[in-house]
């Protein structure tokens, strides 16, 4: 074990992610040195969080916030604001892991600045993989800059992946608990409100991501991640709905055996084990014993009922801007349902829309993917309109 504390930026610092990544730096003093946090626009929170932890190098995503972390931030605090500073960050001297819980686009710049510095990224900002996971992984192979997934799915993979050749590897498997419309047919499904698409019943998150849950769609994401972060075929990666979400990944083996990764649904562990990579440290998060746990159940997804999840595979496949537009539709659609706007299953029908009128473009530069991201915006837009008129 290194006896040098290892320097850490958080970015997301306010968020589920950050709150955690915080939680290990307090159990771990003398391992982990918080050199430097950002958050979006929560300046008074982000400002207790510097004192609380002794950080003396804040940013704001938001810079309108910016006087108002000036006037709450202790003595000596070198503040900033805007999305330059927070990526900035992420190639400072004194920072030796960059830990990404940003949500959203405005969270790409950051990742891709810290793999283009040779820093380890525990990554976390989906969005980074999805709209332009081979530009990150291309930069990360060119740097030696190592990409630490932070989602208990990848986190899982890349736990059970160690030590493995690539040739032994048979094909990947990430789990999904079905989220609340678990079992639901279509005709059930056009019925449901916004405050039952809410009702996670296992995992607490953020409203899009809970809503991408319950349509499946935030596990075609993670298909799509799945393929840039191990470099493996679209179609030797499966998703199992596996309600207990104990098991969050299996990795099959040529010879026909599996490996699975076991925990309990704490984003704890997978936080942690960026953290300490390639250590391993105890941990406060309750431990998985398999004899208080039933039945672990397993099953394949209604893909009828969840058109999303092949929505992913579609765009994943077409690849380039693909993903950007399939995202963007997404979050558009989204927010239109929580508005009321448009009903549950319109959510997968306006993005399989936007795919069908965009077609995809090379994703390798942060302006082609901007430019593709807000034209998907305007058609999905467009799109959902065109439902609630």
């Amino acid at each position: 074990m290194s006896d040098i504390a290892r320097r850490v930026a958080v970015l997301g610092a306010t968020g589920s992610i950050g709150t955690k990544a915080l939680a290990v730096a307090g159990r771990y003093p003398d391992r982990i040195r918080l050199t430097a946090l950002a958050a979006g626009t929560d300046a008074e929170r982000l400002a207790a969080l510097g004192r609380e932890f002794d950080v003396r190098r804040l940013v704001l995503g938001d810079p309108a916030g910016l006087g108002r972390l000036r006037t709450a931030a202790a003595p000596g605090t070198t503040v900033e604001a805007g999305a330059e500073a927070v990526a900035a960050l992420a190639v400072r001297e004194d920072v030796d892991l960059v830990i990404n819980g940003i949500v959203g686009r405005v969270g790409l710049e950051a990742s891709l600045a810290a793999v283009g510095a040779g820093k380890p990224l525990g990554l976390a900002n989906k969005e980074s993989l999805v709209l332009a996971g081979p530009l990150l992984m291309e930069t990360a192979a060119h740097t030696g800059a190592v990409v630490l997934p932070i989602d208990s799915e990848h986190s899982g993979l890349f736990q059970a992946l160690q030590g493995r050749a690539a040739g032994e590897v048979a094909g990947l498997r990430v789990t999904a608990s079905g989220g609340p419309f678990r079992g639901y047919d279509r005709h059930r499904l056009a019925g449901v409100t916004p405050e039952e698409a809410l009702n996670h019943p296992i995992w607490p998150m953020g409203p899009r991501i809970t809503v991408d849950s319950a349509t499946l769609f935030n596990k075609g994401l993670e298909v799509i991640e799945t393929h840039h972060l191990f470099q493996v075929p679209l179609e030797r990666i499966g998703v199992w709905v596996h309600p207990q979400s104990v098991v969050h990944a299996v990795v099959e083996l040529v010879d026909g055996s599996i490996l699975a990764q076991l925990s309990a649904p704490d984003m704890l562990l997978p936080v942690q084990y960026a953290m300490s990579y390639p250590e391993r440290w105890a941990a406060e998060a309750p431990g998985c014993r398999l004899p208080d746990w039933k039945s672990l159940t397993f099953e394949e997804v209604d893909r009828e009922t969840f058109p999303a999840l092949d929505l992913a595979y579609r765009a994943g496949r077409a690849g380039g801007t693909a993903p950007t537009v399939l995202n963007a539709a997404d979050e558009v659609a989204v927010d239109a349902f929580l508005g009321g706007r448009i009903a549950f299953p319109e959510i997968a029908a306006v993005v399989e829309k936007t795919l069908d009128r965009l077609d995809p473009s090379p994703a390798d530069s942060l302006e082609s993917i901007a430019a593709a991201d807000t034209e998907a915006r305007a058609l999905a837009r467009e799109t959902v309109e065109g439902r609630t008129s």
